[in-house]
């Protein structure tokens, strides 16, 4: 044999022992390569799990939470939402879904002292009468039809009319429950937030209000010196209410088709 066959026998000896020492190493690398990556995807997976029982544990957290403040805040939820309204003896509820909230009646006396806090800087010495009571007929506020002519809110009595008989008869807080009625419709509620001096911007924008068919101030001028009571229909922050005029006397404002007590 030649000396350059035998180099090249050497050399092909040579390459077939690395190929035999290098491939279960490179088999073995191929392995461990493709368990890494198993355990690369199952370790992703497991991180998408756990980010996902975050996300959910999260949403729920705040859930919770947004519940427990409704809760605290029943007023809030009575605002634009559909409620039930039930009369139990002498306890008002107010159901928002699985809420409620109770309302026992007050005292007639009770009524008269709110209005008059809310309106003492503004009463005078003849206001009262010799019991130091506010007089029934003391004017509180009132809406200008014409020049000379206006629409009185007055003080009034919890039984028949006026501000006190507005809230003692169609406000949660200061319901009385004195059982009488005095008109057709379905007895209604405002809201429990809605303030004392509230209801003179009820009663502003009711007498104020007009469309193409109809306009309160110019139908109230025509009925001013009439005794009866004649209902006007007007909205307050898009929600309709009555007032019940006699003259130029409110008797009483209600809530117009909602919050209704069954």
């Amino acid at each position: 044999m030649s000396f350059i066959k035998k180099i090249n026998s050497i050399v092909l000896a040579l390459s077939l022992t690395t190929v035999a020492i290098l491939t279960p190493t490179a088999a073995a690398y191929a392995e461990e390569r493709g368990e890494v990556s198993k355990l690369a995807k199952k370790s992703q997976q497991v991180e998408l799990t756990e980010e996902e029982a975050v996300t959910e544990e999260e949403a729920a957290t705040e859930e919770e939470a947004l519940s427990e403040e409704e809760a605290e805040q029943p007023e809030l939820r009575a605002v634009g939402v559909i409620v039930r309204i039930l009369i139990r003896g002498s306890i008002m509820y107010w159901k928002y879904k699985k809420y409620e909230e109770k309302f026992e009646s007050v005292s007639e006396s009770f009524v008269k002292k709110a209005v008059e806090k809310v309106y003492e800087a503004d009463l005078k010495p003849r206001d009262y009468d010799r019991w130091d009571d506010v007089k029934e007929d003391t004017d509180l506020d009132s809406t200008r039809l014409a020049s000379g002519k206006y629409i009185y809110l007055e003080f009034g009595d919890p039984d028949t009319y006026g501000l006190t008989h507005i809230l003692a008869r169609h406000h949660p807080k200061y319901w009385t429950n004195d059982g009488g009625h005095n008109s057709d419709d379905t007895l209604s509620m405002f809201d429990p937030d809605t303030e004392i001096k509230e209801i003179e911007t009820i009663v502003h924008k009711i007498v104020n209000y007009s469309t193409s068919k109809v306009d309160n101030k110019e139908e109230m001028l025509k009925n001013y010196n009439n005794d009866d009571r004649i209902a006007y229909v007007g909205y307050h922050k898009d929600k309709e209410y009555k007032l019940i005029v006699s003259g130029n006397k409110v008797i009483t404002l209600y809530p117009y088709g909602w919050n209704e007590v069954e």
